[in-house]
């Protein structure tokens, strides 16, 4: 009964939570390029705002297959804990970066440790649920994400709205992550 417990405290942890607020930036940057544009002078052209938001999914995709090795050949928690402390740091120098260069690569950083994850959750899950779970369990990881991008819309979108500058959004989800990085 212990290790199923501790099993559903990884997972709902780790596995959720973390995913949830990694994939947060995912709809809180659509959700903030009005003001971006509008911060800097409105020097942002459509072609480099898809791209912006395009820069995680690039990071994601350039690292999964060098964090698959070395969750092989490095210490798990150390390499997970490194990873989600660097993705609040970026995650917040992301919300205080005004010049296009700067942001691009924040937002391929973020996306390169996010996949750290993203490669760690999905190989526990399949070696580590409980059988009678591990389905509904691999479903919820990909439901995680989804729920941190409508997080982030919806907290980005409701404060621009009301005033409070883009990086306000930015600076909760690093402050998350960093509560969880403590956790």
């Amino acid at each position: 009964v212990a290790s199923r417990c501790a099993r559903v405290a990884v997972f709902a942890l780790l596995c959720q939570a973390v995913q949830a607020f990694m994939s947060y930036d995912g709809g809180a940057t659509p959700a903030s390029l009005d003001t971006i544009q509008e911060n800097m002078g409105g020097v942002w052209s459509p072609g480099e705002f898809g791209l912006l938001g395009s820069m995680d999914k690039v990071g994601m995709t350039v690292t999964s297959i060098m964090w698959g090795r070395l969750l092989q050949l490095s210490n798990t928690k150390l390499l997970l804990g490194a990873g989600l402390f660097m993705n609040a740091v970026w995650t917040g120098l992301f919300g205080s970066l005004q010049s296009k260069a700067s942001m691009f690569v924040a937002k391929f950083a973020m996306g390169a440790t996010q996949s750290l994850q993203g490669v760690w959750g999905t190989v526990w899950t399949v070696t580590m649920a409980p059988p009678d779970c591990k389905t509904m369990w691999l479903g919820l990881g990909g439901v995680s994400a989804g729920v941190g991008n409508g997080i982030g819309t919806a907290v980005a979108g409701f404060s621009t709205a009301n005033g409070l500058p883009y990086s306000f959004a930015f600076q909760l989800q690093a402050a998350v992550l960093g509560l969880l990085w403590l956790a």
